[in-house]
């Protein structure tokens, strides 16, 4: 009993949960202020793209722009300052009441940005912020399918399959959104952005050096990394003058090391589009 009694004493000394109440406080401090700062990112505006049909702006013109937007990205001291959110972007568009529109959603705080680096692009374009939220329409469809489109490949190689768009490569789309003009139903894509900073290189250097010694499989953004220790931790070492036979790529092979090489070049986002029919 004596020895319980000393414990409880001992727990009840304000030295042994001062550390600990000041802990919780910080974390709360913390939570508090990331919580501020993504209320304020979510007072966001709609934009809608009025775009000319006469508009004969190369897809260039739209890495560009991308290019610029990808100066909304935080270094580590700004993050520190606005507890670690980083802002992101959504470009949208709809087919809603027989009409195909795009639109752009930004926190208001990078509003002036955005819009300057689209006009910068695409000069004839018309912004003006959206009259209501397409998405409302939602509650006026009783059927609604949603889907997030995920990749089939790695993600260090480019989904750009053609070096040159000889059409208009939202042609398809389009023209498939406008089959909805009769039939009530609505179609919305939503590609959300957030810029990334560089370092993402590094993971197309590790997933090169994994295809070359034909480890396809492994990526910098899973566990590959772990495997490599253990593999070589387990590995005994190799004998002094063993030939290392240097394994020939295919033809597919040194393409696809072609063609993430050149992606790594480019400035990163994070993406994610959502796509759903009502």
């Amino acid at each position: 009993m004596e020895i319980i009694g000393a414990f409880f004493g001992f727990l009840l000394q304000w030295y042994v949960w001062l550390p600990i109440v000041a802990v919780l406080a910080f974390l709360s401090w913390r939570n508090f202020r990331k919580a501020e700062v993504v209320a304020a990112e979510f007072e966001a505006d709609l934009l809608v793209l009025e775009i000319p049909k006469t508009n004969d702006k190369q897809e260039l013109a739209a890495e560009q722009m991308f290019a610029s937007l990808h100066g909304i990205l935080r270094d580590a001291e700004e993050l520190k300052s606005n507890g670690g959110v980083q802002e992101h972007l959504s470009f949208e568009f709809a087919s809603v009441n027989g009409q195909i529109r795009f639109y752009v959603w930004v926190p208001r705080t990078l509003r002036s940005f955005v819009e300057g680096q689209i006009y910068s692009q695409y000069p004839s374009v018309q912004i003006r912020e959206a009259d209501e939220d397409y998405t409302t329409h939602e509650r006026e469809h009783s059927v609604v399918y949603t889907a997030d489109i995920s990749l089939s490949e790695n993600e260090f190689l480019p989904i750009k399959t053609f070096t040159n768009f000889e059409v208009d490569p939202l042609a398809g789309i389009t023209g498939t959104l406008a089959k909805l003009e009769s039939t009530g139903d609505e179609v919305w894509v939503q590609i959300l952005t957030r810029p990334i900073a560089d370092d993402w290189h590094t993971g197309t250097d590790n997933w090169i050096s994994g295809v070359r010694n034909g480890k396809s499989s492994v990526t910098a953004t899973g566990f590959g990394w772990i495997s490599q220790v253990l593999e070589a931790l387990w590995k005994p070492p190799e004998e002094s003058g063993k030939t290392v036979t240097i394994k020939e790529l295919s033809d597919r092979d040194k393409t696809r090391i072609s063609e993430a090489e050149s992606k790594a070049t480019k400035l990163g986002y994070k993406v994610r589009i959502r796509v759903a029919y009502l």
